[in-house]
């Protein structure tokens, strides 16, 4: 569920209907593998770094890990 939503967070940034890849007949929409194909483009682009880069180091304390901990 985390995939998808993550997948449509990114179709909704975008200001038109990108291009269908796997058009089909009587759908102008954009569909699911549609964008995820345009976020596999994107994450094999050289320049994937700059748009997401690697921390330089671990976070420390961050609210996640303390979720974790009470949970666990």
């Amino acid at each position: 569920m985390m995939a998808a939503t993550v997948i449509w967070i990114y179709a909704d940034h975008f200001d038109k209907t990108p291009q269908r890849c796997y058009a089909a007949h009587n759908r102008s929409h954009c569909a699911f593998s549609d964008v995820r194909k345009l976020i596999t483009q994107a994450a094999l682009n050289k320049d994937f770094v700059s748009f997401c880069p690697k921390p330089d180091k671990p976070i420390q304390n961050s609210f996640i890990d303390a979720l974790l901990r009470m949970i666990a």
